[in-house]
């Protein structure tokens, strides 16, 4: 296991595709979490290859890729936080990075979002020296644009070019980054 971030509520760390699934599985099987996202899952089984899949693109993507949020306090599964390269519209990795989050349902409304953003665009900038992150999302996903705007993210508009469909996209450069208080 490997822990990418920590906060003061939250360990960001690498999934444990055995010892995770059924946590996965609960979240990535309500239809009110995915009904934004492509990822879903059917069953543990499902779950545990999900997981496994991208435990094999972390590693392909070089300590970038998607970790567990746990809640510090009752060690607890809340969700997922991603540092990938955008896909554009026939699938292929881009230069361009994107951080994202999938919650459960329970832990919605607490900030947990935007707190493990927060430690992943600080690792995104200072360890992996990206110079951009992007983020995106469906025009009615309010919950993650507000996300965004609390992160001091920049929109940037809406674009076609990414996962085969309208997303509003935003934007944090490294150097807006380094001279806020974050």
């Amino acid at each position: 296991m490997t822990t990418v971030a920590q906060t003061n509520r939250l360990i960001i760390r690498s999934w444990i595709p055995e010892e995770d699934a059924e946590s996965a599985f609960q979240i990535y099987s309500d239809p009110e979490v995915t009904r934004f996202i492509i990822t879903e899952t059917a069953s543990i089984e499902n779950a545990l290859k999900l997981l496994q899949r991208w435990i094999m693109l972390s590693n392909q993507l070089n300590n970038r890729g998607f970790w567990a949020i746990i809640d510090k306090e009752n060690k607890e599964i809340l969700g997922t936080i991603i540092l990938i390269p955008l896909r554009d519209e026939v699938e292929r990795w881009t230069q361009n990075y994107e951080i994202g989050w999938h919650l459960k349902k329970s832990a919605w409304g607490n900030g947990y979002a935007t707190e493990a953003a927060r430690a992943i665009l600080k690792y995104g900038f200072n360890i992996l020296k990206l110079p951009t992150i992007y983020s995106i999302a469906r025009p009615d996903n309010t919950a993650s644009i507000r996300v965004m705007q609390r992160l001091g993210m920049t929109p940037i508009g809406r674009t076609n070019k990414y996962y085969k469909m309208e997303l509003e996209m935003f934007k944090l450069e490294a150097s807006d980054w380094t001279h806020s208080i974050r």
